[in-house]
């Protein structure tokens, strides 16, 4: 774990180098996690004005198109959150 102190002394190009690193690694960690739901699976979304559950109509790359009875979202890798059957 990186301290704040040793933040401190990095430099303004070092901090967004890490930054880019940093969200890639995120990103990445995010598309393993939900690289087992399929169509027809259920999500849960964490947004304040379409949270829910969700069924997954369609996937792809970095957004899902999901829907629910009252219509469809498309929604963003980092929202989504798989239900445990």
């Amino acid at each position: 774990m990186i301290k704040y102190s040793e933040l401190q002394d990095l430099s303004l190009d070092e901090l967004q180098t890490l930054k880019g690193q940093v969200n890639a690694l995120i990103q990445g960690k995010q598309v393993i996690a939900l690289g087992k739901i399929k169509v027809g699976d259920k999500v849960m979304v964490n947004h304040k004005k379409a949270g829910g559950e969700y069924t997954v109509v369609k996937l792809n790359r970095k957004t899902y198109t999901l829907e629910n009875m009252f219509g469809r979202v498309k929604c963003s890798i980092g929202l989504i959150s798989p239900i445990a059957a």
